[in-house]
């Protein structure tokens, strides 16, 4: 009886301290999605009509890639190596530029393409630009 309920208590607590370990994709991209339009405004100058395009469009990729990462996870497979995710990511990226791109002026547009770079397609993590020689 104890040796039952030690491996139930244990296995309890095992299981527990893995599901704490995945953390809430959707609300860690809904808050690297805000770091990022905050990011694009201050270096592309946007408006606020600009801005909050670029948070519903990024918020939405946010959404769309969670839901994407979400569903290969379910699966059991390693999100970031999965066909598929690299599949949704890129149409997601492609749908939420477009939209982007739409309000944008022709010199925001070419600033835009640029600064985007910085930012992590799967994360939404501003990263530093690459210093060139």
């Amino acid at each position: 009886m104890k040796n039952l309920l030690l491996s139930l208590l244990s296995f309890l607590f095992i299981s527990f301290s893995i599901a704490q370990d995945k953390k809430d994709v959707s609300k860690d991209l809904k808050l690297k999605s805000v770091k990022a339009v905050d990011y694009l405004h201050k270096n592309i100058k946007l408006d606020e009509k600009q801005k909050s395009i670029f948070m519903n469009e990024f918020a939405e990729y946010a959404f769309n890639m969670a839901k994407a990462i979400s569903k290969s996870n379910e699966k059991g497979v390693d999100a970031k190596g999965s066909k598929g995710v690299h599949q949704y990511m890129l149409r997601f990226s492609a749908k939420r530029d477009k939209l982007a791109k739409a309000c944008l002026k022709k010199k925001q547009v070419k600033l835009y393409d640029e600064y985007v770079r910085h930012i992590h397609p799967f994360t939404l993590e501003v990263r530093k630009p690459k210093k060139r020689n």
